[in-house]
């Protein structure tokens, strides 16, 4: 009996869970990943519908996208920056170049700008990407439901120090929506997709492209989806 009880609460959490995601009616990356500061709230399939992914090429294939599954706290450094505690990141579990661990998806959860190398800061409360030379990275969010979204968010390049900047774009499954370009020493660029139909497990992808050479390609983003009632 006790077993059986067990059973029916777990089933009763799970449908619980199931019913909060459909009557969701705005997920925002930056803050559904911070609830509770740890990997509990930035973990694959955080609020039900976030990814944290990386490419096999550069190519804009969901077949071929797969999990960052290496986590870290504090993200794992190169050999000139430091991470402070409360900046997590999920990993490539492949060293790039027998260097670095990326591409990665990482947050800061601390309520002050880190500046893990000295030469560029990551702002509070945010999220931040880098792909690697051949790799996108790429954030993917899950709808939960059939119908359509507005979508608007930000892309910036954090780290002008060096480098070309990068590419990013706004992907439906293999289809893209809107993309842009930021140069080193660039403005931030948002972007406002409006009444996106999408059926119940289709994913929308943001990416960013290395636009040709990684270096200094440290990014931030920010997504917010509405549902259209």
């Amino acid at each position: 009996m006790k077993t059986k009880a067990v059973f029916v609460i777990l089933c009763i959490e799970i449908c619980a869970l199931a019913v909060n995601v459909q009557a969701q009616k705005k997920w925002r990356l930056s803050s559904d990943l911070m609830i509770n500061n740890n990997q509990i709230s930035f973990n694959q399939g955080a609020r039900g519908v976030w990814y944290f992914l990386r490419s096999t090429s550069l190519e804009h294939k969901p077949k071929t996208y797969q999990f960052l599954s290496a986590y870290y706290e504090p993200c794992v450094s190169d050999s000139v920056s430091t991470f402070a505690e409360g900046m997590a990141c999920w990993q490539n579990p492949n060293l790039e170049r027998d260097i670095y661990r990326i591409p990665l998806v990482g947050v800061n959860f601390t309520y002050i700008t880190q500046f893990p190398n000295g030469l560029f800061g990551i702002p509070p409360r945010s999220v931040f990407i880098h792909p690697s030379n051949t790799e996108l990275a790429i954030i993917g969010w899950r709808s939960p439901f059939t119908g359509s979204v507005n979508v608007d968010g930000h892309f910036s390049h954090l780290d002008q120090s060096c480098g070309n900047g990068i590419i990013w774009s706004v992907d439906k499954g293999n289809q893209t929506l809107v993309s842009g370009t930021i140069p080193n020493v660039g403005s931030a660029q948002t972007f406002h997709i409006p009444s996106v139909s999408i059926n119940a497990g289709q994913v929308l992808y943001f990416i960013v492209d290395p636009n040709v050479e990684d270096f200094c390609d440290t990014s931030g983003v920010n997504v917010t989806i509405t549902k259209v009632e």
